[in-house]
């Protein structure tokens, strides 16, 4: 009489397969993770690339770029201004110009979530919050958006950058898009040389330097603990003045320019830096190692600045 063996594997040879699947795997998922990051980053570039062809769009229609935000009653944000530029009609039409932005009668328009505003590479389902100051009900929440504009050099980042003849602050010292608004002929740094709009991502979440704050206040921009304001897409009090941080990213006014503090400074969930429209409709990757000097000569329009970096 035979005796037939059936084939099989022993547990040593198991589990030496499944010791090579896991390490298969952990070499898989960082390249995984690096395509998913690289996909993502090319979409939040093309979100900035429509919103500035929408803006140099609004330039050519009125001879200036859109104004940060209107400076009387009715209170409004630029990018209320550019909804049709990006075929967001159907918000543009609920959208009600001859109210504020945080009235009642916006409010539908205020919570349409606008997907040209968002980094895929930032938190999902937020809902932002934004203050204004004297009206009842502050502060007013919407959907959320990632990205805003710079409107100046702040004040005291010009004092610590030793910075010429401060009196000028008000004039040379501004971006592209200020209360003021700008025309081609302003500005004289060039269009490819200014920054028009950046990535502010993740509010009213408040993240400095890649970890989520809760037990701290903002240092400006904030509204209790662990709270970034100004992240409504139709709030009007758009934009922040460069200030840099210190390389905690906890204290304003230091070196540190990018990702360092999410409270109206740049700020992006992308490995090594942040994207950031230029006033030409150009897209261009902001490496954390800039310097603070260098992130505020490309945020004035006129100030004559020699850009090394």
């Amino acid at each position: 009489m035979s005796h037939r063996y059936r084939g099989g594997f022993t547990l040593i040879e198991l589990l030496v397969v499944i010791a090579i699947i896991a390490v298969l795997i952990g070499l898989l998922l960082p390249a995984v993770q690096k395509v998913r990051e690289a996909a993502a980053r090319l979409q939040c570039q093309n979100n900035l690339k429509q919103i500035a062809l929408a803006c140099v769009n609004y330039e050519v229609r009125h001879g200036m770029f859109p104004r940060s935000n209107t400076t009387s009653p009715p209170w409004h944000g630029w990018p209320a201004l550019i909804l049709p530029d990006l075929e967001q009609e159907n918000v543009s039409k609920i959208y009600v110009m001859s109210a504020n932005w945080y009235d009642p009668v916006n409010e539908p328009a205020r919570n349409a979530q606008v997907a040209t505003f968002l980094c895929p590479s930032a938190s999902r389902g937020r809902i932002g919050q934004s203050d204004v100051a004297g009206a009842p009900g502050s502060p007013f929440s919407g959907a959320a958006w990632d990205y805003t504009n710079v409107s100046v050099v702040a004040q005291p980042l010009l004092a610590y950058l030793n910075y010429p003849d401060p009196a000028s602050y008000p004039l040379i010292w501004r971006g592209v898009m200020s209360s003021t608004g700008s025309t081609v002929a302003q500005i004289t740094d060039g269009l490819s040389n200014t920054l028009l709009v950046t990535e502010d991502a993740n509010r009213p979440e408040y993240w400095v330097k890649g970890r989520r704050i809760l037990h701290l206040i903002p240092p400006f921009g904030g509204a209790g603990p662990g709270v970034a304001t100004g992240g409504v897409w139709a709030d009007h009090q758009k934009g922040f003045g460069i200030e840099g941080t210190s390389p905690d990213g906890l204290t304003l006014i230091g070196e540190c320019a990018i990702n360092c503090n999410n409270a109206y400074e740049i700020y992006a969930f992308h490995p090594g830096g942040a994207n950031a429209a230029m006033a030409d409709g150009s897209v261009r990757f902001l490496r954390e190692s800039i310097s603070i000097r260098t992130l505020a000569a490309l945020t004035t329009r006129a100030g004559g600045e020699v850009i090394n970096e």
